[in-house]
Order: C-alpha cells, then structure tokens, then sequence
C-alpha cells in the first residue's frame, strides 16, 4: 500500500492499459507469431523502452522530437537489459508464450498509441552509467558436450615419474604422568609419588639397492617424587641416551651381511637416599657395544583385512662383538658397573644378539619389544624391554612400560628376592605424539 501511494496516477493508469490490450489482443486470437520473438525489443530515438511490463513507470515530460541529439553511443539508445530468451523446448512453452504476448502488446502500443509514451532523454540529469556488460555463462562451458571429438589435437599428459625416497625419517614423543596416593594410616604402609615420563625416539633409515643402514636415537627420563629423601625432593627413575646403528649389505632375501653400533649413557646426577653421594652422572657410566662380521634378519608382514595391522622384526647376530663400559667421573663407584676396583674401564670380548619385535594390532595400538644379549662367556648381561602403547586419539595415549634386566657380573650384589634380576614397570598417561 506504501508503493501505490507514492506511485503516480499517470504510472497505474499505463500498467494498466498495457494489461488490458494485452488481453483484448488475446481474446481475439491476436497472437504473435513465436518464431519472430528472437528479435529485440523496438527503441525509438526519443524514447526508453524496457523489456518488462511490470517495471513501474517513473518519467513523465513532454513528448519532443530529440532525434538528432542522440547520438548512436548515447546508451539510451539501446536497451537497458538484453530480451529474454527461451529454448523452444516444452518446458518453457508457457514462459515464452506469455513473453511473446507482452512484447506483441508493447509494439501494439508503440504503433497506435506513441504519444502515450512520455520518456524523453530531457528527464535524465547528470552523467548516465553504462550498463555492465554481462558476461559468458560458464556453466555452458562445463556442460558443453562435443560430439565429434577430434583426439589427435589433444597433446598427451606428461608422464610423471616420482622420485624414490632412500631416507625415511620417523619419530615418537611421549610427555606422561602417573600419580600415586597413599594415605598415612594405610594398612601396608608406603609413601605417595608422582611419576614424570620423558621419552623421545627419532629414527633415520636408508635403503638403495642392496645396502641400507638403520639409525636410532632415542632419550628416556623418568622423574618422581620421594618424600622418603629429605635432602631433595625429587629423584631419578631412569635416565638414558642412546643411540643405535646397524649397516648392511643383502646377501639373500631377508638376510644381511651386517655390522651395529650402540653407544648409551645418562645426562644428569643420580643420587643415593638422604645421602649426597652420587651413584651416576653424565659418561658415567658409557657403554660402547660393537657388533662385527655378523648377520642381520628383517621382515615385514602385513594383514590386508584388518587396517594398520603388521608385524616388523628384526634381529642382529654378531658372534664377534667388543663390549666397553668406562666410568669417566672420578666420585662414581665403578664396582656398580662390574668395573674392578681402581680401574675406571672394561673391555669385554664376546657375543651379542639384538633384537626387535613391533605389532601393531591396528591403526593406533601397537606393542614394542627390544631385546639385548651379551655375554663374554663367562657373564650374561640382558634386556628385556616391552611398551604397549594404547592411544586415546593423536595426541594423548595409555602406556604400560615393563622393563626387565639381568646382569651376574660378579661385581654385582645378588638381591636375596630377585637375584640377578632388576625390574622396572610403569602404568602412565599423558602426551604422544607419532610422525
């Protein structure tokens, strides 16, 4: 109702002798004829018209005769808006029928009733804006179908050939926590604590042709309260850097010609209970395990139905093998090493066996076990370590850790419940990280 108060009486009255010759014109069977509908609308010098009937009309003035002050650039001359155009498909045939009787009806107007018009280039003031030119439908483009394709003008794709990668990096990060509590009055007694786990693995692999050489890297710090130390308030668990490289030379299928390297050692002091002796430092102790002349075994096994899961393990059998341990701070006790008293190093000449289990039981969970072998003939000194890594999404896992050691070197005192055997286990959660 607010648009018809302020439209003109002049401008409802044209509306509505448009519609009314439109439908005088189609009760009499006046229809035009639809092949002739593609031309453009008629535009006279003197006057503007628009390609749509329901357009309200806002220009009034008196008809004049502006023929030759127009000039062919001027764009009043031409249409403001391109005609409506349909396919003669029957999908449209209402849509073009209906435009058809209003074109037929502006030129039924324009023949008998020019003076009706009143829009003359006198009613636009100022600088007029041309109109933006409408650009290429690009959907004609996409959906463009060629029939007759001409194959020999279409030039070839480039064949892309990847290049090989002979260095695999990958690595694995865990910051974790485990907490205990333990009241006062607890029957069996013991002491509350709080376990922090820092463990980094880095590994850096090459392979090309027959040769390939495996290198690891690999930091683990175990931090934990202990309110039975009343000096300090927290000690060390464990304490390890360690690197590990192996390099060989295939001799047949999955057997290698193969020597290893393992050098290992700790970065900060440990102390013994409410005392301020140190019990290890940094290179103290260092061990240095070399395999030579020995053989290496690997292979990978995949199960197509289950994702993720595979088995890797591999082993190193070095039958000649050179086994050195120093201690390189003069306030360690070397004896805890198997270090004979005043002597701060030991040569051991003997066989060593490493090897490593990885199954990953699907995508995210998997199980590692490391294990380590020597012996001079005389002693034995082995490892047993196993980690099941459960992971909560990418970044936070469960981790149970379960380390077992024996070691009879003679320096060594028997434990009366465990013997030779040193046990270390974990149950943390926390931080991981995998790439």
């Amino acid at each position: 109702m607010a648009l018809l108060k302020k439209t003109p009486i002049h401008t409802i009255s044209f509306f509505l002798f448009l519609c009314s010759v439109s439908i005088k014109m189609y009760s009499q069977g006046l229809k035009p004829n639809l092949r002739e509908q593609q031309s453009d609308p008629i535009v006279y010098p003197d006057t503007v018209i628009l390609n749509s009937p329901v357009l309200p009309v806002i220009f009034d003035a008196t008809h004049l005769n502006l023929v030759h002050a127009l000039t062919p650039e001027c764009p009043l001359t031409k249409p403001l808006f391109p005609p409506l155009r349909f396919t003669n498909h029957k999908l449209f045939a209402d849509v073009y029928q209906k435009n058809a009787i209003n074109r037929y009806a502006y030129d039924y107007v324009i023949q008998n009733n020019i003076k009706q018009l009143k829009y003359t280039i006198a009613d636009f003031t100022g600088k007029v804006k041309p109109v933006e030119k409408i650009g290429t439908n690009i959907f004609q483009f996409l959906f463009k179908v060629d029939y007759e394709p001409d194959y020999e003008k279409v030039a070839k794709p480039e064949r892309y050939t990847p290049k090989r990668r002979y260095w695999i990096y990958s690595g694995n990060h865990k910051i974790q926590l485990s907490q205990n509590y333990i009241s006062e009055n607890w029957y069996k007694g013991g002491v509350k604590n709080v376990n922090l786990i820092n463990r980094h693995n880095l590994s850096f692999n090459y392979k090309k042709n027959k040769f390939q050489t495996n290198n690891l890297f690999e930091w683990k710090l175990n931090v934990y309260t202990n309110p039975n130390d009343t000096i300090r308030y927290g000690s060390i668990g464990e304490d390890l850097v360690r690197t590990y490289s192996d390099f060989g030379i295939q001799a047949i299928n999955n057997w290698y010609y193969s020597s290893n390297i393992e050098i290992k050692t700790q970065l900060f002091k440990n102390y013994k209970e409410n005392t301020d002796q140190a019990i290890s430092s940094a290179f103290a102790p260092l061990y240095v395990n070399v395999g030579l002349l020995g053989m290496r075994y690997q292979i990978e096994k995949g199960f197509p139905k289950v994702r993720g899961k595979k088995v890797n393990f591999n082993t190193d059998i070095s039958p000649l093998s050179v086994k050195y341990i120093a201690v390189l701070n003069k306030n360690i006790d070397p004896q805890r090493f198997g270090i004979e008293e005043e002597s701060w190093h030991l040569i051991n000449i003997g066989s060593t066996v490493n090897a490593k289990l990885v199954v990953y039981f699907n995508k995210y969970v998997n199980f590692t076990s490391r294990f380590y072998y020597f012996t001079n003939y005389e002693t034995i000194t082995a490892e047993l370590e196993n980690t099941l890594n459960m992971p909560i999404n990418r970044y936070f896992s469960t981790v149970l850790y379960l380390f077992v050691r024996y070691d009879d070197n003679k320096q060594i005192t028997k434990d009366p419940t465990l013997g030779y055997f040193q046990i270390n286990e974990l149950l943390s959660f926390g931080f991981n990280y995998s790439w």
